[in-house]
Order: C-alpha cells, then sequence, then structure tokens
C-alpha cells in the first residue's frame, strides 16, 4: 500500500500531493538551519530545545501606535506628617535644651495613644515645644516605564537536523552560493541583520516643587500611658514654625496622641507630561538565507 501526506508551513497554503514531489534536501556543506520568520518578538524554541540558535530582525522600530512613547507621566500628592517629637523642658517658657521625647509612633494610626520615648518626670517637666506638621518637600514621580514594543519582521535559525520537522514552524534555508544567488529548489530569499539587544530606555518622569495643601495637627499630652489624664490640648498647630506651651506643675508627661486637624496634601505637576523612548536597538552583520519552497517543507512516502 502507498500513502502520502505532506505538511505546510504556516506562510503558505498546504499543496496537494503526489507521488512524484520532489523535495529539495540541502547539501551538508550548505550550512543549513531552520528559519523561523514572524512579526512577533516572541519567538519559538528550537527543536529538541537545542540553544544554539541565530536570532535577527529586520525593519525593526518602535511600533507606530506608540508614537515613540512610553507612557504619561503622574506624580503622587505631597503628604502631610504629623509631628514626631515634642521637647520637655524643665525651665519655663522653654528656656533650656530640652530632651527630646519621641512621638514616632503615634501617627500609625493618627490618634492612638502611645507611651512617651522617655517618660518626663513631674519634676523636670514645666514646659514643651511642639514641633510642627511638615509637608513631603517632593512629590513621587511615576514608577519608569519600559519600552513599548517593537514592530518589524523576527527571525530565528535553528541548526538543521538532517530531517524535515513537522513540530517546528519554519523553512528549511541555507547560505547563499559564493556570486549571493539562491540555487534552485532554495530560492526563497530572506535578509536580516543579527540581533544583539534592544537598548532601548524611557525618559524618567519628575515632578515640580508642591503647591498648595494644608497640613494642621492637634497634640494632646497625658499624665499617664493610658492617654486617660490630660495635661495639654494644643489645637491648630499649622506648618510654620514650633510653639512652646507651659505644664501643669509637677505633672509627669507620660502619653501622648497625635491627629490631623486638616490632611490635605500638596500636588505636583510633572515637568515632561510624558515619558520617551531614548537610545537605540543594536544589530549585528546581516546574514542571507536561502530558502526552500514557500509552500511545501515536508513530505514523506510509506510503502
Amino acid at each position: 500500500m502507498r500513502s502520502t501526506s505532506c505538511f505546510a508551513f504556516s506562510m503558505a497554503a498546504l499543496l496537494g500531493c503526489g507521488e512524484d514531489i520532489e523535495i529539495p534536501r540541502p547539501r551538508t556543506d550548505d550550512n543549513p538551519v531552520l528559519l523561523w520568520v514572524g512579526d512577533t518578538a516572541d519567538l519559538p524554541m528550537c527543536p529538541d530545545g537545542r540553544l544554539d540558535y541565530w536570532d535577527g530582525w529586520a525593519d525593526v522600530r518602535t511600533a507606530p501606535q506608540y508614537q515613540n512613547e512610553c507612557g504619561t507621566c503622574a506624580c503622587s500628592p505631597a503628604a502631610c506628617v504629623l509631628p514626631d517629637m515634642v521637647k520637655a523642658h524643665e525651665a519655663a517658657l522653654c528656656a533650656d535644651e530640652g530632651i527630646e521625647v519621641k512621638l514616632a509612633d503615634a501617627a500609625d494610626p493618627p490618634g492612638h495613644c502611645i507611651k512617651t520615648s522617655p517618660p518626663v518626670p513631674g519634676d523636670a517637666f514645666a514646659s514643651v515645644t511642639i514641633g510642627p506638621p511638615t509637608m513631603a518637600p517632593a512629590c513621587q514621580a511615576s514608577a519608569q516605564f519600559t519600552p513599548p514594543p517593537l514592530g518589524g519582521t523576527f527571525a530565528r535559525a535553528c541548526p538543521w537536523t538532517g530531517e524535515y520537522r513537522t513540530g517546528f514552524d519554519g523553512l528549511v534555508c541555507i547560505a547563499p552560493e559564493h556570486d549571493g544567488s539562491c540555487r534552485p529548489g532554495f530560492s526563497a530569499r530572506f535578509e536580516f541583520k543579527e540581533k544583539i539587544r534592544d537598548a532601548r530606555t524611557c525618559t524618567a518622569c519628575e515632578c515640580g516643587e508642591p503647591v498648595g495643601g494644608v497640613c494642621v495637627a492637634d497634640v494632646l499630652l497625658f499624665s499617664d500611658t493610658s492617654c486617660s489624664d490630660m495635661l495639654i490640648s494644643i489645637n491648630g498647630i499649622g506648618t510654620e514654625e514650633e510653639i512652646c506651651y507651659g505644664a501643669p506643675a509637677d505633672s509627669p508627661l507620660a502619653g501622648a496622641r497625635v491627629v490631623f486637624a486638616r490632611d490635605e496634601p500638596g500636588t505636583c505637576s510633572p515637568k515632561a507630561t510624558v515619558s520617551l523612548v531614548d537610545g537605540t536597538i543594536e544589530s549585528g552583520a546581516t546574514r542571507t538565507f536561502c530558502c526552500s519552497s514557500e509552500e511545501i517543507i515536508y513530505g514523506n512516502v510509506d510503502n
């Protein structure tokens, strides 16, 4: 019994099969390869997982729909920041250098009761300096973008294994003759430059100075660690400068609460509205492939 099967490469249609089809085969000194060609940089694996392949491309550029742009720049708000410490003074009117009492944990979350560190005994606490809330000095720019996809024609040349393969969507190709021509049976000609690397980057987004915004805090100080016996309530502290308050006589400082009275972050505008593609792709020498018919790439006859 005699049967014939034919398989077609994706670049062309399946042809009818016949017993007398002559399938071109490369010579051993033709440097034969299996060549995949497509419009995506997502290249297939070579047959048998071979890693000794050659990658190339032609007419490669940033895909036109991206207009050489990576993305639109944006800036986060300039956040308000609660006071993170006070100074407890042994002298009235904040006349001495004072001891720093940290309030950093009071902002997470705002308003919860914290133990002051260190606690201040009543005989060493006559006045207190309250630092102002602050606004972040800068806004955070958009994360660094990655370049948009490349458009063009891409190729991967895999080693010829000595037989036509149905599991790899490619043409069988050989090197051109010494005069640059392609011999009969391998007349489909392709030229690609070697793919070295995509060296494109995206310009960084930058933000201008913060504008607007209002940051106002209330600071409540307590003589106990459970924040139930309030000593001082200092309300409406703006960002202008630190202020001094007197403390009740012989009262220790052991707890605190810090909250926002107004939390309206500042805003920043991007210095450039768009992050642009910067740099180029790097290519090597041009390589020419002479390939078998773009239609039939495999056939066999079983007797």
